[in-house]
């Protein structure tokens, strides 16, 4: 425990990352208060959507979602965090994300923002996010970055001190997986996608590799994770012959280590990460990984997965088979995979935060 003049050092986190419902970025969020002594940080936001939030029980979450919930959550939650932000009962801010509406009120108390990655800049541009972003890490104290790939990118792109930057990598809840329900989800072999399908997520041309997939196993089938299929997707699968062999489902934290328990293997064929988080929780749960050998997958992954050049279809498709094929290839990756995933933990990413709170002190 970290204590500043008698008391119990507090970190306020605003509410911002926690009405995505999934994703990497608030799931790092959410695991890293859970990670953290209890009475160490608050958070602003009066109410939450965020399924790990909600998992964790760390505060109120809204169980029935509806249209619009967002912008009534922004209604309601932006006064109140400029409220708190002004009383100044905290130590240290943390924005959870890049708007920059709170900074008026934080005054002199020091700041840590947490930069993700550089798609924003660079492959999915949104310059005006872009714009906030730069203000953000102008006024930040410290700068969190996911990964040396990540903190690379982000000195080339914004004029920022090295010295406040501070890579930290995410961590894995590696839990007791005996008590998971036996029955499949999916009862065919599956090779499993999890996340978005936007350009900079490769989805297309894991398409094509999976079109020649199924020329040598025409049983197989591919799960995805996230949304559902957009109409032009439907669309494009039933072009490429494809009806009935692609699904998806949204998934809970349950569901979704049953999906990696039961997968062939899990694929992540993006050409830009600024981490992975399913790579640690694929090898948690002993599924195979097949990696782009791209952006932060190298350092993150080191030995203990199957890298494919992201842009040449033909190679995705033979390092996929070569996986369902060579079974000692594969027992191979889940064993590096499972010696690899205990170097990572929120524990060890808490103390680092805490770590880090204390120094800007």
């Amino acid at each position: 425990m970290y204590i500043i003049n008698k008391k119990t050092m507090k970190v306020l986190f605003d509410h911002q990352i926690f009405y995505y419902q999934y994703g990497g970025a608030s799931k790092y969020f959410a695991m890293l208060l859970n990670a953290m002594p209890r009475d160490s940080w608050e958070t602003t936001a009066l109410f939450a959507c965020n399924e790990y939030v909600r998992d964790k029980h760390l505060f109120r979450t809204l169980r029935n979602r509806f249209r619009g919930q967002s912008v009534v959550a922004e209604y309601l939650n932006r006064p109140y965090t400029q409220y708190v932000l002004t009383k100044g009962e905290y130590d240290i801010f943390h924005q959870t994300n890049f708007g920059t509406y709170c900074l008026k009120n934080l005054g002199n108390k020091p700041m840590v923002t947490t930069y993700h990655d550089a798609n924003l800049s660079t492959i999915d541009p949104h310059p005006e996010i872009v714009q906030r972003q730069k203000i953000s890490l102008n006024r930040a104290d410290a700068v969190v970055c996911v990964s040396n790939n990540t903190k690379n990118d982000l000195l080339k792109l914004f004029d920022i001190d090295e010295r406040k930057v501070r890579v930290i990598y995410h961590g894995i809840e590696i839990s007791d997986n005996s008590n998971l329900t036996p029955c499949r989800l999916f009862s065919f072999p599956y090779i499993l996608y999890v996340g978005r399908r936007s350009e900079y997520k490769n989805f297309v041309r894991l398409l094509k590799a999976f079109l020649l997939i199924r020329i040598k196993y025409p049983d197989v089938h591919l799960v995805c994770t996230s949304q559902k299929f957009s109409l032009e997707e439907q669309e494009n699968f039933h072009q490429l012959g494809l009806d009935g062999y692609i699904h998806s489902i949204l998934a809970d934290e349950q569901q979704m280590k049953q999906l990696y328990r039961d997968a062939l293997l899990f694929v992540f064929p993006s050409l830009y990460e600024g981490f992975g988080m399913p790579i640690l929780e694929a090898w948690a749960i002993n599924c195979p990984v097949a990696l782009s050998k791209a952006s932060s997958f190298p350092e993150i992954a080191g030995s203990a997965a199957a890298f494919f050049n992201p842009l040449d279809v033909d190679e995705i498709a033979d390092v996929l088979c070569k996986i369902i094929d060579d079974e000692d290839f594969r027992n191979e990756l889940v064993q590096k995979g499972c010696d690899r995933v205990r170097t990572f933990s929120w524990a060890k990413t808490a103390e680092a935060h805490m770590k880090l709170y204390h120094e800007l002190l």
